[in-house]
């Protein structure tokens, strides 16, 4: 009994070393410049990816929905939106990639149990037909921002997830949010 015990303990350790094994997407990260000042900045406007201040609307459902979330992140951390004068300007870059992820053509299965007052174990190892590999898509969301002027940079944020959601609001409401999880709060 104890050998069955200490069998089951190390398949138990297998299987959750082989499950942390699986890769997994980045954890948001963003860092801040060290001579950006967010305590002196209060307004904000927009920047295009090409380094141009613009007023403009966006022109995609997407673009106006990162918009719209960043807007609502910087306006709940104390910023007032300003495009004539800002303190600093927005941009964001959005794109997707493939991740081929290898499907795991072994599969070990594990199960202790009586029958009849009798104990019993078994340990079974399959390997499926085709295994093979899939693609998923990732969504990669870089948001900065950036001094008017100059257009140095003060803070930039990514954030990676699988795209299970779609595009919808929610969703980049979620990923705007992960993004700016290190974004200085006015004054601070």
């Amino acid at each position: 009994m104890e050998r069955i015990v200490r069998f089951s303990f190390g398949m138990l350790a297998l299987c959750t070393l082989l499950g942390c094994a699986s890769s997994s997407v980045p954890k948001p990260q963003s860092v801040t410049s060290a001579d950006a000042d967010f305590s002196t900045y209060d307004t904000f406007g927009w920047q295009t990816a090409d380094g141009e201040a613009s007023d403009k609307p966006p022109l995609t459902i997407v673009d106006s929905n990162v918009q719209a979330a960043i807007r609502a992140q910087l306006l709940a951390r104390g910023y007032v939106e300003n495009n004539d004068n800002p303190d600093f300007r927005v941009s964001y870059e959005t794109r997707t990639y493939y991740v081929e992820k290898k499907k795991n053509p072994v599969s070990i299965g594990f199960g202790v149990g009586t029958f009849g007052g009798n104990v019993g174990s078994s340990v079974g190892a399959s390997v499926p037909v085709g295994g093979g590999s899939e693609e998923n898509a990732q969504e990669q969301l870089m948001i900065r921002a950036l001094q008017p002027q100059s257009g140095k940079e003060l803070w930039v944020g990514t954030s990676t997830s699988e795209n299970k959601q779609g595009f919808d609001a929610a969703a980049v409401n979620k990923a705007v949010a992960a993004t700016m999880e290190g974004f200085p709060a006015k004054g601070g």
